[in-house]
């Protein structure tokens, strides 16, 4: 059945209501990159019977300086449909935006996917896109929670630096929240779908999601001591600072930990050690393949791994090692531009689809 809609913009915020059969209204906030007129997670959320609100920061700014904007749309969502219920709900920067209204509005229940709690710092999403960690627009997230009487969840992917600085993070600022430690990367939301988890959280929003995540074996055994230095290592790492391997191999989660595997294979890159810097590499890829679980991984992550020993054996002068490794990752992988850039300088031409696979595609 079609739902009635009805689209506004006001400034660099575009909002779509489209009306259904529940008494929830879902707010959704679109992550980075979705074109003005479009939104993020639309199409998700189409088969659902809920009341759906969804908003977009064109300018990908993190929703910061919207909060007059979010308030009339929403506003405007609770006259048109008099909802029972609200959900804020997001990944990424729409992880950011659902978290931060939903924290500073508390009147519904809040799912935040991978949310930056601190922006601005080296080697995040969101200091690529300018913004500045002395951002005047920030807010301070501990404030907020004090008086948040709603159900609040926050989905961390442990192997990612940042999202485990995030959760180091939110075990500080936000104590009262769900802290979703996960097998997985940035992109959980895209992961959880693709085990079928996010469909059934959504469906009614009453399925208990640590429930749900703990039947597919995604709970991520890290202690917190680990969980902050990833986050820190990795943020060493983007500034440019000597990090030394051995505080990446000695931390107890690294052997089942895909994501740093990876990341101590930058700093054996980055030493000059190039022989234990592909064998790291290639212990992460083992350890993804080797795990029905970790399979289900965004492939474009899981085909990061093996392209970054393309690169490396291209620049060491094995030219002919990177050709034959990087034939059997477009076998394997949906190629994007760079990985055709890559195959043109290697002389391999390209056969390869452009066109990416479901699971290689953030879920719209």
């Amino acid at each position: 059945m079609d739902h009635p809609t009805s689209a506004s913009r006001q400034g660099r915020l575009d909002s779509l209501l489209k009306h259904g059969e529940s008494k929830l209204l879902v707010i959704v906030f679109s992550q980075v990159r979705v074109p003005a007129g479009k939104f993020g997670l639309e199409r998700l959320f189409a088969k659902t019977r809920h009341n759906c609100l969804f908003l977009n920061d064109t300018d990908c700014e993190w929703y910061l300086g919207l909060e007059h904007a979010i308030d009339a749309a929403i506003s405007a969502a609770i006259g048109a449909v008099s909802p029972e219920r609200m959900i804020y709900y997001g990944s990424s920067m729409g992880g950011y935006g659902a978290l931060l209204t939903g924290l500073r509005r508390q009147d519904g229940d809040i799912h935040a996917f991978g949310p930056e709690l601190r922006l601005g710092r080296p080697g995040y999403q969101s200091t690529a896109y300018g913004i500045d960690a002395d951002d005047q627009r920030l807010v301070d997230f501990k404030g907020l929670t004090e008086t948040y009487s709603h159900e609040l969840d926050l989905y961390f992917g442990c192997f990612d630096a940042v999202d485990a600085a995030g959760a180091s993070t939110a075990k500080e600022l936000l104590p009262k929240a769900h802290r979703h430690l996960l097998r997985s990367s940035h992109a959980n939301h895209d992961h959880l779908y693709s085990l079928n988890i996010i469909r059934r959280l959504i469906r009614t929003f009453e399925r208990d999601p640590a429930r749900e995540l703990a039947s597919k074996q995604l709970n991520c055994d890290i202690n917190a001591n680990d969980l902050r230095a990833f986050g820190d290592l990795g943020e060493a790492l983007a500034s440019d600072a000597v990090v030394d391997p051995a505080d990446i191999t000695e931390l107890e989660a690294f052997q089942a930990n895909p994501g740093l595997m990876r990341l101590a294979a930058e700093t054996y890159a980055r030493a000059g050690d190039l022989d234990k810097a592909l064998e790291t590499m290639e212990k992460a890829e083992a350890l993804v393949e080797s795990d029905p679980v970790l399979q289900g991984l965004p492939k474009r992550w899981r085909k990061q791994l093996p392209l970054q020993r393309v690169n490396w054996f291209f620049e060491a002068g094995q030219t002919e090692v990177a050709r034959q490794l990087l034939a059997e990752t477009l076998e394997r992988f949906p190629a994007d531009e760079a990985m055709l850039t890559l195959a043109k300088q290697l002389g391999l031409g390209s056969t390869a689809s452009k066109q990416p696979s479901a699971t290689d595609l953030p879920i719209e």
